[in-house]
C-alpha cells in the first residue's frame, strides 16, 4: 500500500511591524480560522494496487490556538472510499496545517474513482470572505492502473508516416474486455500507445500523445479509418495477426494528416 499526499500550499501569516524600528512587531492572527483546501481539483493520483491511502492537507490562517475542523466525505463511487480521520482534523497550537487520511479499497484496474470533501457549515462561517481565499470543497480522483503483462515482440510497419519498420514490445491489460494492449515506446520513449481489438476484430485507437515535436509540442494520434477521427483505426485479421492502424496525427496548431501503418501481433 502506498501513501499519496495531494500537494497543498501553506497560507502565509500576516506579519505587521511596529513603527518603532528598534522593536519587531508581533505576528498578527486574523480572528477567523479560514480553514481551506488549496485547490478544488488536485491532480489525479495513479496507483497500481487495489487499495491506497490518500492524504489531504488542510490549511488555516489563525494559528494561535488548537482547532478542530469538520468536514463531510461524499463518495462518487460506493464501497471504495472510507474516512480514516472520522470527519474531523485537528490543528495543533501554532500549526497552520493538518491532514485528512482517506482510504480507497476494492479498486479495479482501468477505473477512475472520485470523492468530494466538503467543509462543514462552521468552517464556512469562519471563512475569509474579505479576500475570498478559502476553498471549501475539493474533489479527489484516483485511477487504478491495469496490471500490464508482456505479450511479446511485434513488428510495426510505418512506410509513410515514420518511414521505418520497428520491432516493438507489446503488453496487455490483465482482465480487460475487450482486450486492451499497448505498444511500448512506439515512436518515442515514454509514449506507450494503447489500443483495443474488439470481439468483431476492429482496432480501436483513442486519442493520445505519441511523441514530442521540437516546434509544435506533443503530437497526438487517433484512429481515423472512417474519416471522423473517432478512434476506429481499421480491421484486425486473426489469420495473419495483422492489425491496421490508420491514424490521424495532430498538434495544437493543426493536423499532419492521416497515414496507415500495419502492426503484426506476436
Amino acid at each position: 500500500m502506498k501513501k499519496y499526499i495531494l500537494g497543498f500550499a501553506l497560507l502565509a501569516g500576516f506579519v505587521l511591524t511596529s513603527c518603532d524600528t528598534k522593536n519587531e512587531g508581533a505576528i498578527y492572527n486574523p480572528p477567523f480560522q479560514n480553514v481551506s483546501f488549496e485547490t478544488a481539483t488536485p491532480a489525479q493520483v495513479m496507483v497500481k494496487s487495489s487499495s491506497t491511502d490518500i492524504v489531504v492537507r488542510l490549511i488555516r490562517s489563525n494559528t494561535s490556538q488548537a482547532y478542530t475542523a469538520h468536514y463531510t466525505l461524499i463518495p462518487e463511487n460506493q464501497g471504495i472510499f472510507t474516512d480514516g480521520s472520522g470527519g474531523q482534523a485537528t490543528f495543533e497550537p501554532g500549526m497552520a496545517e493538518t491532514f485528512i487520511t482517506l482510504k480507497a479499497n476494492n479498486m479495479l484496474g482501468g477505473n477512475v474513482y472520485k470523492a468530494k470533501l466538503k467543509l462543514s457549515d462552521a468552517e464556512v462561517a469562519q471563512a475569509d470572505t474579505t479576500t475570498n481565499t478559502a476553498t471549501l470543497e475539493t474533489t479527489i480522483s484516483v485511477k487504478c492502473d491495469w496490471n500490464w503483462l508482456a505479450l511479446g515482440k511485434g513488428v510495426y510497419d510505418s512506410p509513410e508516416w515514420w518511414e521505418e519498420t520497428l520491432n516493438v514490445n507489446i503488453e496487455y491489460a490483465e482482465g480487460s474486455s475487450p482486450k486492451l494492449y499497448k505498444i511500448i515506446n512506439l515512436f518515442a520513449a515514454g509514449y506507450d500507445i494503447e489500443f483495443t481489438i474488439t470481439d468483431d476484430n476492429k482496432v480501436m485507437v483513442p486519442k493520445q500523445g505519441s511523441w514530442k515535436h521540437s516546434s509544435y509540442g506533443v503530437v497526438s494520434l487517433v484512429g481515423d479509418a472512417d474519416g471522423n477521427a473517432a478512434g476506429y483505426a481499421g480491421p484486425y485479421d486473426p489469420a495473419t495477426k495483422k492489425a491496421t492502424f490508420t491514424l490521424k496525427h495532430t498538434v495544437s496548431a493543426g493536423s499532419f494528416g492521416t497515414f496507415t501503418d500495419i502492426l503484426t501481433m506476436p
